[in-house]
């Protein structure tokens, strides 16, 4: 069984096509009208802070600050440091990036209130290089340090989302064992990581999570959420977080 679902991965992975990266911002306000300083929201993360598969670019951003504002009661600005097919070394290299581009701008520097890093997908794709799942937890820690040191108050999350497990492409049998029990290892990393760093690793109940038949919350590859699946995992985490 192992043997066909490893044949199933490949198949799809060769033939997969992934779908554009919508255009738009990365950036916005929510809660307009609320009184107070804005909170300072930072997303780091891959194809999930793109929007791939969406029409319109992040709206898993907008609407776990729409959520956390509502919420916390004071307006958020929040904003996106990430790539498409980005693994967790590559997303650390474009943060520091930032880093040194906000220097020029005083009182910035990365600063946030609350930083949250979406990964871990990318990084599995390269198992096959040799990059195992403990290597991720090295990278991840790494980033995790790198945020720590640009916004020594600020929280972290790293959240354990495991859309992957749910997407409609992946329910064969009996690929949807394999890629249940691989990409685990990679969650566990993110709760080790949180544990020895004193992070947030927050995990959405099954039940809060796009499920394989509700095809309005999946955009066409079958791969990615659409933008109603992605505010739906977005609404969940601004949730998550209102606590942080």
């Amino acid at each position: 069984l192992a043997a066909a679902g490893v044949c199933q991965a490949v198949h799809l992975r060769m033939s997969y096509v992934q779908p554009v990266e919508p255009e738009g911002r990365r950036s916005g306000y929510a809660g307009q009208g609320l009184g107070g300083p804005p909170l300072r929201l930072l997303f780091v993360g891959d194809s999930v802070c793109m929007g791939i598969g969406a029409k319109i670019a992040a709206p898993l951003q907008k609407a776990c600050a729409d959520r956390l504002a509502a919420l916390r009661g004071r307006p958020v600005a929040w904003r996106t440091v990430g790539a498409a097919g980005a693994d967790v070394r590559e997303l650390c290299a474009m943060f520091q990036q930032r880093v040194e581009h906000d220097a020029e701008q005083p009182g910035c520097r990365g600063a946030f209130d609350i930083a949250v890093v979406l990964c871990g997908v990318n990084d599995g794709k390269k198992f096959l290089q040799g990059r195992l799942p403990s290597a991720f937890g090295e990278d991840l820690a790494k980033l995790c340090f790198a945020l720590r040191q640009a916004a020594p108050e600020g929280s972290i999350a790293v959240p354990c989302i495991p859309a992957l497990t749910e997407a409609p492409l992946l329910q064969l049998w009996p690929l949807r064992h394999l890629v249940d029990h691989f990409f685990q290892q990679f969650e566990a990393q993110k709760e080790a990581v949180a544990a020895a760093d004193s992070l947030h690793c927050p995990t959405p109940p099954a039940n809060t999570l796009p499920r394989p038949t509700d095809t309005r919350l999946w955009a066409s590859d079958g791969i990615h959420p659409s933008g109603e699946g992605y505010a739906v995992i977005g609404e969940w985490l601004g949730s998550a977080l209102a606590c942080v």
